[in-house]
């Protein structure tokens, strides 16, 4: 959406979701980003015998599932101006490695500002492929007026 202005938002208003295949190369892209190199996310030969999380595979970060929930709002609205001021998020399930993670955001809460000042908060979830819930968050974001 190009054309985002703050005025035509609604509470309740839904973003397009969005699918990602997460594997080992991802997470290991992610480990060099996040400066994070812990085995339960980098060394397969190691997760098998360390189950840390109940699994054999390596997980994601917890920056990395956050990054795949704030996409939602980047590829919906990376070409109208928007801005994600902030995140956070609850990690509520390790993302293992040949997952793929469902994203979903919706309008939680309007704040009409003073121009260029006017933001959003965006209600976001991460579900894997069986439906469970892997974090739950929210981002603020300010838009276009």
């Amino acid at each position: 959406m190009t054309d985002l202005r703050f005025s035509d938002l609604r509470i309740n208003d839904p973003l397009p979701t969005v699918e990602h295949a997460v594997s080992q190369d991802t997470i290991d892209l992610c480990a060099v980003a996040h400066l994070d190199y812990n085995p339960v996310h980098t060394d397969v030969e190691w997760c098998k015998d360390a189950q840390v999380f109940g699994t054999p595979k390596t997980v994601g970060h917890g920056m990395f599932t956050m990054t795949l929930m704030t996409s939602v709002i980047l590829r919906a609205w990376r070409h109208a101006d928007a801005f994600v001021n902030s995140i956070e998020a609850k990690l509520t399930r390790p993302v293992e490695v040949g997952q793929t993670l469902r994203c979903e955001g919706t309008v939680s809460e309007l704040h009409p500002r003073a121009p260029g000042k006017s933001f959003v908060v965006i209600g976001l979830t991460a579900f894997n492929a069986q439906g469970a819930t892997v974090a739950v968050g929210q981002a603020q974001v300010t838009v276009p007026d």
